[in-house]
């Protein structure tokens, strides 16, 4: 065999083996998990060296199994905190939000699909290039009614003069990071566009229809019935809830801010409760139908054929057969990080609520997702780059050896 055969079929050998690794690495087979062990005690093991690394200021997180509390971790740098301990959680309220707006739908109050204009008296969305009464309660649960307002609210500091809603949704002065105008932007219904303004506006369609307020309509609708004791849309005012300290990125500490944004950001809760929020979607519950919950976690935006949202929660199975994965991530400014996930299928789930990092809380439930349904984001991926570059240079220094080895003996 001349010299250009045996160097193209060693080439050969080895751009196969690099297939076979970049296709492991995209399917996920050759992904290693957080922990090689499948009990709850080994992954909050895998989480507390976790932990111990990116120091955050604290930190709090349940594991549930078969809808049940099975291990659960918590780990400040200062005061305390526990299973009642309440947390800002940031976008998870907007989960907690959609069951409000569910309930008034299961009342004959709210139609889904009616023009959301035909509900609200107080503001009106502004004119577009666009048809607004396309824009429906359905479609600003499921960040698909084309508002491109890119919010991000950040909230109002001590001293800070809090907005009405009507003035937020006109312009929000606490969203420096977009125009903060509530506007259609795109054709409604033919993609997915997260949205906070269209939870403010959801926020405004109940109080709107129930003649309440939104904090006293949430809690005698929805958090009340559902147990969550320890849980306040706002700053909790009740001297005998305790609250966690809010810890920024370097480690100081500061006042938690005000929000006209309730309904999309403004949520303070516990473990505890969010485990009974949790509990809510897999079982019979006192707010919701299991007809309701149904339509509230089947897919209606989609990115790529994938599912990424309900009526109210994040869609993270990926069009997995096995699972069915819901929840909702929260972040907020300097530093919030929380994450909820439960899957409708195993009934196993985790909840992360944390201040101190930016983003530890989303990272570990990603781990937990692959742990848990063999499901790689780009978390799990991105942690695996080492390893799998490590396969793929030691199996081509190998496959090299070895083809030099056995053509030296064939001549």
């Amino acid at each position: 065999m001349s010299t250009i055969k045996k160097i193209a079929l060693v080439t050969f050998a080895v751009l196969v083996w690099s297939a076979f690794i970049g296709y492991g690495f995209v399917e996920g087979f050759l992904l290693r998990p957080i922990s090689s062990k499948s009990t709850p005690e080994a992954f909050v093991k895998a989480v507390e060296a976790q932990i111990e690394a990116e120091s955050v200021g604290n930190f709090a997180m349940i594991l549930l199994e078969n809808g049940e509390i099975a291990e659960s971790h918590y780990h400040s740098i200062d005061q305390a905190v526990d299973n009642h301990t309440m947390f800002p959680v940031a976008s998870i309220s907007k989960w907690v939000t959609s069951f409000g707006v569910m309930k008034l739908m299961e009342e004959g109050k709210l139609d889904l699909d009616k023009p959301i204009d035909d509900y609200l008296s107080r503001w009106k969305l502004p004119e577009s290039e666009f048809d607004n009464s396309k824009v429906t309660a359905r479609r600003l649960l499921s960040h698909s009614a084309g508002l491109t307002d890119g919010l991000g609210y950040e909230g109002f500091g001590p001293g800070e003069t809090v907005q009405t809603i009507e003035a937020s949704l006109t312009k929000a002065t606490d969203a420096p990071h977009s125009d903060g105008i509530a506007k259609v932007g795109l054709e409604p219904g033919t993609q997915y566009r997260y949205s906070g303004a269209g939870y403010t506006i959801l926020q405004l369609l109940i109080e709107e229809l129930s003649g309440q307020s939104f904090q006293d309509y949430m809690r005698e609708q929805v958090l009340i019935p559902l147990g969550m004791e320890h849980s306040v849309f706002g700053i909790p005012e009740n001297p005998e809830m305790k609250t966690a300290q809010i810890f920024r990125v370097d480690g100081t500490t500061r006042q938690p801010n005000q929000f006209t944004a309730l309904a999309a950001a403004a949520l303070f809760t516990c473990t505890d409760d969010l485990y009974k929020f949790l509990r809510a979607n897999i079982a019979e519950n006192a707010v919701l139908s299991e007809k309701s919950l149904t339509t509230m976690t089947t897919a209606e935006t989609f990115i790529n054929n994938i599912g990424v949202y309900g009526l109210g929660p994040d869609l993270y199975s990926q069009n997995d057969k096995n699972s069915k994965i819901v929840g909702h991530d929260g972040s907020g400014n300097n530093a919030i990080n929380t994450a909820a996930r439960i899957d409708l299928v195993s009934k196993s789930g985790i909840i992360i609520l944390e201040t101190g990092h930016y983003t530890i809380a989303s990272f570990l439930a990603d781990e937990w997702l692959f742990w848990k349904a063999g499901i790689a984001d780009y978390v799990v991926m991105q942690r695996n780059i080492p390893y799998v570059l490590g396969l793929l240079g030691v199996g081509s220094l190998l496959i090299i050896i070895s083809s030099i080895f056995f053509l030296r003996r064939r001549t």
